[in-house]
């Protein structure tokens, strides 16, 4: 292909090994685990990648795992990091490939993360001769829990040596074979906190009472929603289209969610959880503001006292602006120019640990368009009946490899004296 030489030889290669992709993904939809227990998993995919002749390093930070294709230790490296955990939802999909684990399943599309993780590895060891530096390929667990990343990190999968840059993807209820892009946000950090009331005077309590207002608390803050996850694929898919567009308004989304201790309603009188993920920190704080004003008017109505504590925060996943506008010409070659989408706004529903990677390398995140809806296959989040159209897995094969082979190449053209 004129200017872009490796792309042919990825594309072919990334077809030839697909029928094992394929392959290596039911196995892992097969045999779900859950954030800190990937035991299994990880060792599946070690030997997968031992077999590619690949130095791999196990038990990092937990279940973690990399493994190293070197050409030579003098040139730049890159990585491609994938995530491997699933989720506590109870499948109902009746594919042969379901998940045999009661109460697990892949949920999030992992297993189709890990599958594309180990194509590239795959197609780019057949490269290795011809490649112009090194790849460290990340298997990273506990992405649910968004302590994954930390923990690799930690244990020095950035280190010895840094990449130059990494990249990731995620599928999405985009149709099979897309790719969305973004060069700025990406996903949205968080905050989230615990609110407890507490009587201000005890002579007027009756039972219940902090539990009531804790209730009218969760339904005036969940008001303040303006966006609201959608849940069926039209819905879906019209939210794509916005984001998309990305008007001021989405661009600008703050997502609020208030609610009782779920599991264990009776577990602290008066308590309830806060969550609030905005566009940026200023938003955020914004959030908390109007939600302090509103607890104001109800406690001062209730006689109640209320306190916010906070309980953990998420960071901002923004896409290095350079990285993915450096690259968007090779990206367009390898999967056609009508298979990309240009996001305006990002999805603010979810967060993805992968920032914590991006605070520290350039790095960049893609959503891989999964959905096939002739075949029921919506690949929409977290849902008991999560499935994708496999060809994903060789989209996201070919575009992975050649981000990372086009950045090194970039890279090393731009090193002094070269």
């Amino acid at each position: 292909m004129p200017g872009y030489p490796h792309i042919q030889t990825i594309q072919s290669l990334a077809q030839g090994v697909f029928d094992d992709l394929v392959r290596i993904r039911r196995t892992l939809h097969r045999h779900p685990e859950l954030s800190g227990h990937e035991a299994w998993t990880a060792h599946y995919l070690a030997c997968e990648l031992e077999g590619l002749g690949l130095d791999v390093c196990t038990g990092a930070g937990g279940h973690g795992l990399w493994a190293d294709l070197v050409t030579d230790h003098s040139r730049l490296s890159v990585a491609l990091r994938v995530d491997m955990d699933a989720l506590p939802i109870q499948e109902v999909n009746r594919a042969p490939y379901r998940s045999t684990i009661p109460g697990v399943m892949h949920a999030c599309g992992h297993d189709v993360h890990s599958a594309v993780g180990i194509g590239v590895a795959a197609v780019l060891s057949q490269m290795r001769a011809a490649l112009p530096g090194n790849i460290r390929f990340i298997f990273q667990p506990e992405e649910e829990e968004i302590t994954g990343a930390q923990r690799l990190i930690r244990a020095g999968v950035l280190n010895d040596p840094t990449p130059a840059a990494i990249f990731g993807l995620h599928v999405a209820p985009l149709p099979v074979g897309m790719i969305g892009w973004t060069p700025d946000l990406f996903l949205a950090g968080f905050e989230h906190y615990l609110v407890t009331l507490t009587d201000h005077d005890l002579s007027n309590i009756w039972p219940g009472h902090l539990d009531a207002v804790a209730r009218r608390c969760c339904q005036v803050i969940n008001k303040f929603k303006t966006w609201h996850l959608p849940t069926t694929w039209a819905e879906m898919g019209a939210f794509w289209k916005l984001m998309h567009i990305g008007p001021r308004q989405l661009k600008n989304f703050i997502t609020y969610t208030a609610s009782p201790n779920a599991e264990n309603p009776s577990a602290w009188e008066g308590q309830f959880g806060l969550g609030i993920t905005a566009a940026n920190p200023h938003l955020r704080l914004a959030a908390l503001g109007r939600v302090r004003a509103a607890l104001n008017t109800i406690c001062g109505a209730t006689r109640t006292r209320y306190n916010i504590e906070p309980m953990g925060s998420m960071i901002d996943l923004r896409n290095d602006p350079q990285l993915v506008l450096s690259n968007l010409p090779v990206l367009k070659a390898a999967v056609g120019p009508d298979h990309l989408i240009h996001l305006r706004a990002a999805f603010p529903f979810n967060c993805e640990d992968f920032a914590f990677y991006t605070k520290r390398i350039p790095g960049a995140m893609y959503w891989l368009g999964a959905a096939n809806p002739a075949e029921g296959k919506y690949a929409m989040l977290h849902t008991p009946d999560f499935d994708v159209d496999e060809r994903c897995i060789l989209t996201g094969t070919i575009a992975m490899a050649t981000l990372l082979v086009n950045t090194l190449s970039q890279l090393t053209h731009h090193l002094p004296d070269q």
